[in-house]
């Protein structure tokens, strides 16, 4: 391990603790196949452990080498498999040389703060700012590997958020109300992920013209 690595590794407990159990703390090793965690803490909201291999998101940052310009990328958005969403910021470390060798990510669990963000926004008529976000329409990553289970839970959270009660059949909604699911999917940048429409479409009983339909109309 790169000797200002372990520096770092030291810094995961204690960002973590000062942070609170709300915050999770993940080091990378890029200096290994695959940027393994080196170090983490507060790993319930993601389920993720040391070993484990640096996220799709966190590659297509790699491969943008947005580091190259930046010392860091934040306010991006992520997806546990619980369906939480996840306010994310990852700090690029770097040798004596510039070299690239590890990342630092902070992971903010955002859930209900976004939430009744959004429900205050609309009963006072604000507008929603745009996001200051690195270089990638909307990003949304998964945190953990099971899609299907974000994408499922999402759903069930606009339908709460748009005030449906729990009871309703996804599939019984009408055309206007699944519309409205839709865009406040895609406002979320759910779309932006590769499979998220035929996940969408199954979870709603409709079919993926449906859904390029309502993507169209918004």
């Amino acid at each position: 391990m790169h000797h200002l690595l372990k520096t770092y590794q030291g810094l995961v407990p204690f960002l973590a603790t000062a942070f609170g159990d709300n915050v999770e703390i993940a080091l990378h090793d890029l200096t290994k196949e695959e940027a393994p965690i080196i170090a983490i803490a507060n790993n319930e909201m993601s389920g993720r452990m040391i070993g484990d291999s640096l996220t799709d998101l966190g590659q297509h940052i790699l491969k943008q080498k947005q580091y190259e310009q930046k010392d860091f990328v934040m306010n991006y958005k992520s997806l546990t498999d619980s369906g939480k969403l996840v306010r994310a910021a990852s700090y690029f470390i770097k040798d004596e040389k510039k070299h690239l060798i590890g990342m630092l990510c902070i992971n903010v669990n955002i859930s209900d703060y976004d939430y009744l963000q959004k429900t205050l926004q609309r009963i006072l008529g604000i507008k929603e700012q745009p996001e200051i976000e690195y270089q990638m329409d909307h990003p949304i990553e998964i945190l953990p590997n099971s899609l299907e289970a974000s994408i499922k839970q999402c759903v069930l959270d606009t339908l709460k958020e748009l005030g449906y009660p729990d009871y309703v059949a996804k599939g019984r909604l009408k055309a206007k109300e699944k519309a409205s699911v839709i865009k406040v999917l895609h406002d979320k940048g759910i779309f932006n992920m590769k499979g998220a429409i035929s996940l969408v479409a199954k979870e709603l009983s409709a079919s993926e013209p449906t859904i390029y339909r309502y993507l169209k109309n918004i």
